[in-house]
């Protein structure tokens, strides 16, 4: 299967690309991050498909004075929190984990209160691509990182979750205050989606779905819990990635966990709908979880979802690409995503272009890239959903 890349080549140490969203302005914007080298800082790239050009617009670590010979936790790392809103600002916000100058890996539980590897806290930003101006910096929970966030555009907040401690949090965008909710649980979800009315969901440890109420900002639990196999109990079943269907009435996300889950959220009716594993047969054994890695879910102008999998289908893992038919639930497998002869690590999300193309972020290679495919345009342009979470 032939694929086009997106290279970030003049970032040739950065080894992954956690965040990837369409702008309103028809351009993917990009979180290029680094996790295996230590003191790297993440930077926020674009992409526009229209002239093929890569854009470099800025330095995580210099916006904010955080130069790596200090020694402190990199800010490597914009992870599952790159935003844009509907006048085509972009937000951000970084993940810990990103090792110090100098390290190979760095923990939060043994650099808590270490008084030079602790992490600051993460740096969110808000920026201006057209003008190329940071609006506005702060730093959220102090020694934690973010790793996964959502825009309200109406009520003007971001509501994330919080690592290690696993706080939901919001942070008024007006007012530049945040609000933490408290632990929902021990496992961090990968996503918090959004429905119509700018409420924000997410799930706890177990899968149960919470919401938190975009005015009154109490969290809830819904009653509704996402389906696992029955020799399992359903730990550690959180989301993993969501994609908003084309007709802004449901959300379609996968799980992450062991014998991940493909479901789907109807806003309308309230109603979870299971369909199975993702992928492939339920398999009791347990074996390392990015063996079986599902993720960066997109729908194509032919009204497929298109997710990637790591399949184990020749002999040895690696990524594949496969669409899904909401109409009969059919699965199939496109291809391996191999990258000059040799296959990629893993997936973290997707996007698409204005022309239809679907784009899907590299991680766990250097330098890192996107794979573009080009298969999934259809017959023509279909109204595409915006999303607004990371």
């Amino acid at each position: 299967m032939n694929f086009k890349s997106v290279l970030f080549d003049q970032l040739p140490a950065h080894d992954t690309c956690w965040s990837l969203i369409t702008g309103v302005d028809g351009q993917l914007y990009i979180g290029v991050c680094g996790e295996m080298t230590g003191g790297l800082s993440a930077f926020l790239a674009s992409y526009d498909p229209r002239t093929e050009k890569v854009d470099y617009h800025l330095e995580v670590a210099e916006v904010f004075g955080i130069p790596p010979e200090k020694g402190e936790a990199a800010q490597a790392k914009i992870h599952y929190s790159l935003l844009t809103d509907t006048e085509g600002m972009i937000y951000g916000a970084t993940h810990s984990t990103g090792a110090p100058l100098g390290d190979f890996l760095w923990r939060p539980w043994n650099c808590w209160t270490h008084p030079i590897k602790n992490f600051r806290g993460s740096c969110l930003f808000g920026y201006d691509p057209k003008k190329r101006e940071v609006l506005f910096k702060d730093i959220l929970l102090p020694q934690e990182g973010t790793r996964c966030m959502a825009i309200g555009n109406k009520r003007r907040k971001l509501f994330g979750i919080s690592y290690p401690r696993n706080h939901f949090f919001i942070y008024d965008l007006e007012k530049h205050q945040l609000r933490d909710l408290g632990r929902i649980g021990s496992v961090n979800p990968q996503c918090i989606f959004l429905d119509p009315d700018e409420n924000a969901y997410t799930t706890d440890d177990y899968g149960n779905l919470i919401c938190c109420d975009g005015g009154s900002e109490e969290l809830r639990d819904t009653g509704m819990r996402i389906a696992h196999a029955p020799f399992r109990n359903g730990f550690h079943n959180v989301f993993y990635d969501v994609a908003p269907s084309p007709d802004g009435e449901s959300v379609f996300g996968a799980t992450w966990t062991f014998g991940e889950r493909l479901f789907c959220y109807n806003f309308k009716k309230k109603k979870l709908y299971d369909f199975g594993k993702a992928y492939g047969e339920e398999v009791e054994e347990w074996a390392h979880i990015i063996n079986s890695h599902v993720g960066a879910l997109v729908f194509g102008n032919d009204g497929k979802l298109y997710f990637t999998a790591n399949l184990n289908l020749d002999g040895r893992c690696a990524p594949h690409l496969v669409s899904f038919n909401p109409d009969n639930q059919k699965r199939e497998v496109l291809g391996k995503m191999m990258y000059q002869g040799k296959p990629a690590d893993h997936f973290s999300r997707a996007a698409f272009d204005p022309e239809g193309n679907l784009y899907f972020a590299e991680v766990g290679n250097s330098p890192t890239k996107l794979f573009k495919y080009e298969g999934a345009r259809g017959g023509g342009k279909m109204k595409r959903a915006l999303r607004f979470w990371g």
